[in-house]
Parts: structure tokens; C-alpha cells; sequence
């Protein structure tokens, strides 16, 4: 849930085999050694097959345990790669983000989970907010965290219009945690949802339209 304007929360084609040709029509009284023989069809190359991998990260999934408490439950999933068990709870997170009933700001979000990395991890981290411009470039946030930093992200949709299922017209913020993708020609989003303690899996494009609609604000961790 978000304040406003704070925020509260994939083979190849198939290998095409020439129909086979037909026997010649032979006469309605033909000698049998008049038959025409069968033409054998000739098998096309085998079509090659488009290898598909999905990237991940593991992540503590906990049901958001206030309505206005996506930002914590969030920041607790991300939280998890960088600080392993050792998680502060969703209402210390809550204080940490100034979290109250209308929600958690971008800014609060951020410094929250600054202030729990701080707190409970060890060594330098990184804490930084993205906007991604385009499709292209929210896959590529998605890839440098989960691919090659094994982090999650948190991005920001409106209630009413996640990736997946039936939209609806609620414009609440709610945060929401990226915890992977597939590769590929047509890659998909994994997607974890607080509210209702949720896994899904939503195509790239639709991934994209929800962020964007709600202000393409994300937020990434990791160790400097």
C-alpha cells in the first residue's frame, strides 16, 4: 500500500515434412507389373530447440501481516540473500521505513532498508533506487540482480492491476518483489505478492505494463 503521493505498498519450429506424393494413377485394368512406385519422403533437419533456464533467487516469504505493510514484508524478501536468517521483523522493518496506515514512501522504503542492513548485516551495501525507461531496460535490472548479483528487487504496481489475473480499478501502490526470470526469446517475470503470500509467473510484457503504470519505482540491494 502506498500513500499518495508516498507509495503503501519462452521449438525452434517444428521440422516441416513434405506431404507425401501420391502413387501414380494406375489404368483400371493395369498389368501388375505396371504399378507405379511410391515416392519416399525425405525428412527435413531436425528443428533445433530453443534452450530455455530459469534464474532465481531464494527469498523469506512471509504474508504481509498489516494491510499497509507490503513495504516490510517486501524489504524482509529482499532482505534475505544479503542477511541469510538473521531478519529483522516486519514491524521493526515498519519503523525503520516510517511506515504508517497509508503506507511507505519510495524514500522510506529505501532508507529502512539501509537502516536494517546496517543493523544486522555486515560489510558495504548498496541500496539503490531504479527507473527503468523501457521494457529493455527493466529486463535489464531484473538480469544484473538476479543473474549476476543474486539479489531480488522490489517494484512498486497498483493493487489493481498486478501482471496477472483480472484487473481492476484500485491505483493503491503496492510493493511487490521480482525474484526472478527465464532466458529466452519471449523471458517471463517471477513474481512473489505479500498480500496474499503468492508465487506467480507473468510474461515480460505484462510485467512491464503494471510497473510502468504505476511509475516504473524500484528498489535493488546488494553489496557494494
Amino acid at each position: 500500500m502506498t500513500r499518495t503521493p508516498r507509495i503503501a505498498a519462452l521449438i525452434g519450429a517444428a521440422a516441416l515434412v513434405p506431404p507425401l506424393l501420391g502413387a501414380a494413377a494406375a489404368p483400371a485394368h493395369a498389368a501388375p507389373s505396371a504399378a507405379a512406385p511410391v515416392a519416399t519422403p525425405v525428412a527435413a533437419p531436425a528443428a533445433l530447440a530453443e534452450i530455455l533456464a530459469t534464474k532465481k533467487v531464494t527469498i523469506k516469504a512471509q504474508k504481509q501481516q498489516r494491510s499497509y505493510w507490503c513495504a516490510p514484508a517486501a524489504g524482509r524478501a529482499l532482505l534475505y540473500p544479503l542477511l541469510g536468517s538473521s531478519l529483522p521483523s516486519q514491524k521493526k522493518l515498519a519503523g525503520y521505513m516510517g511506515t504508517d496506515s497509508s503506507g511507505t514512501s519510495g524514500p522510506g522504503l529505501r532508507n529502512g532498508l539501509r537502516k536494517a542492513l546496517s543493523t544486522y548485516g555486515s560489510g558495504q551495501y548498496d541500496v539503490v533506487a531504479l527507473r527503468p525507461g523501457s521494457q529493455s531496460a527493466f529486463l535489464t535490472n531484473i538480469k544484473a540482480a538476479v543473474g549476476s548479483k543474486k539479489v531480488a528487487l522490489i517494484y512498486r504496481v497498483y493493487f489493481g492491476y498486478k501482471p496477472w489475473g483480472a484487473q481492476v480499478n484500485n491505483k493503491t501502490g503496492h510493493f511487490m518483489v521480482v525474484r526472478g526470470y527465464t532466458t529466452g526469446s519471449s523471458p517471463k517475470v517471477l513474481w512473489w505478492d505479500p498480500w496474499d503470500n503468492t508465487y506467480h509467473t507473468a510474461t515480460l510484457a505484462k510485467s512491464w505494463a503494471s510497473v510502468k503504470k504505476a511509475g516504473r519505482h524500484g528498489h535493488v540491494a546488494a553489496k557494494s
